[in-house]
């Protein structure tokens, strides 16, 4: 292999190198850098519903307080607890009749006594008929507490408070409310910022340790109230954010579809309500995949310049040594009087200066041993001439 073939392949070698691990650096740190924005970016959203979902919470406590703070109410309640007729029970009903009708997003109302019993009733309410522990409202510590979520026979998601009902200090009872929980489906319902597959859940466990879904999602909007993520699909980010576990999900994790997901996950304390938001890893990774692809086109477009390059630079940069070795190839086969081009300043020049000297040296050598050579065969001739003669 000659150096004109090594000095092509040595820089084809060279720039493909370079562009390879520049390519590799660079694909890493778009990579990383993909993924820490796709993740914060999750993150937000999840810290933003949460935020509305509280901001809901307030608004439902303020309607219920509403509804226990009416004066008829209360009144006809304390009434009744010293005289329970049917006027007063008729009474505590139109009350409770004209709450419905002024409240929005008011689906039910029933009252309790101070000692749990059921004294009326209207609209749908779950257990209105049953009694309630005292307990759970005497000695609360928030004036108004969540109990439930549930679906009323339209399929409407509904979310069920208690709170105490007071009059002048004294504890008369209490009122069970059931609410349209349309806030709540108004946060999981955006999907800005989750791109084409990307979707809010909320879910909190039932007896078995299983993740109940609480509301309708964008791939399957019949799951409220009805899918439920198993207790042994650990990766499973929903089951993770129902047990308090508030953190962000990128490898492993699935969902109830079986896909890989990326996902954030916050946790609601006092209502016991798991938030996640969540993201199909195809979706988040196709940047990634197409900077990649883009970076191979690149990279292949690239490789054919270094090539070209890498053989015009190789041929230019061996033809003063191929042009030396060519001289003195010549030399060897006789043509003394040939010299090599100098001129350059750099090794190749000096190479060719101290070559040219060497010949000349040589060609000096070869005409002193010539000259001796003729010299002595002159000497000799002479000799043998005056021997003869004597």
């Amino acid at each position: 292999m000659d150096i004109r073939t090594k000095l092509v392949f040595a820089l084809v070698a060279a720039s493909l190198g370079s562009m390879l691990a520049l390519g590799a650096f660079a694909y890493g740190a778009a990579r990383d850098l993909l993924r820490d924005v796709a993740l914060r970016q999750l993150e937000a959203v999840v810290d933003t519903k949460k935020e509305n979902l509280e901001r809901a919470v307030v608004a439902w406590r303020d309607r219920v307080q509403l509804i226990t703070s009416r004066t008829q109410l209360r009144e006809s309640l304390e009434t009744f607890r010293h005289s329970p007729d049917d006027e007063t029970l008729e009474s505590i009903e139109e009350s409770l009749q004209d709450a419905i009708e002024s409240v929005q997003s008011l689906r039910g109302i029933a009252v309790f006594s101070a000692f749990g019993k059921p004294v009326a009733s209207i609209g749908i309410v779950p257990g209105a008929d049953a009694p309630v522990r005292p307990v759970t409202f005497m000695w609360a510590e928030e004036p108004v507490m969540y109990e439930d979520v549930f679906l009323d026979p339209a399929g409407t998601l509904l979310i069920t408070f208690i709170s105490p009902i007071r009059l002048r200090g004294q504890l008369l009872g209490a009122a069970k409310v059931a609410l349209r929980a349309d806030e709540l489906i108004d946060v999981t319902d955006d999907y800005t910022g989750l791109g084409e597959t990307g979707e809010t859940l909320i879910a909190q466990l039932d007896d078995d340790g299983n993740a109940v879904i609480l509301n309708p999602l964008r791939h399957d909007p019949g799951a409220s109230m009805i899918r439920r993520v198993s207790a042994e699909h650990t990766e499973d980010p929903t089951l993770q954010a129902a047990l308090g576990n508030e953190d962000t999900f990128e490898s492993g994790a699935v969902d109830y579809r079986g896909q890989e997901v990326w996902a954030a996950t916050r946790f609601l304390e006092e209502f016991g309500w798991g938030l996640v938001v969540k993201v199909d890893t195809a979706e988040e990774t196709r940047p990634v995949i197409e900077f990649r692809n883009t970076l191979a086109k690149l990279a292949l477009s690239l490789s054919a310049f270094a090539i070209v390059g890498g053989i015009g630079f190789g041929i230019y940069f061996a033809r003063p040594i191929r042009e030396l070795a060519d001289v003195a190839r010549r030399i060897r086969q006789g043509e003394l009087d040939l010299r090599a081009k100098t001129g350059t300043d750099d090794e190749v020049g000096l190479l060719a200066e101290t070559f040219n000297q060497m010949t000349e040296e040589l060609v000096r050598s070869n005409r002193t041993l010539e000259q001796q050579i003729r010299d002595g065969n002159r000497a000799g001739s002479a000799t043998g001439g005056g021997g003869t003669g004597s």
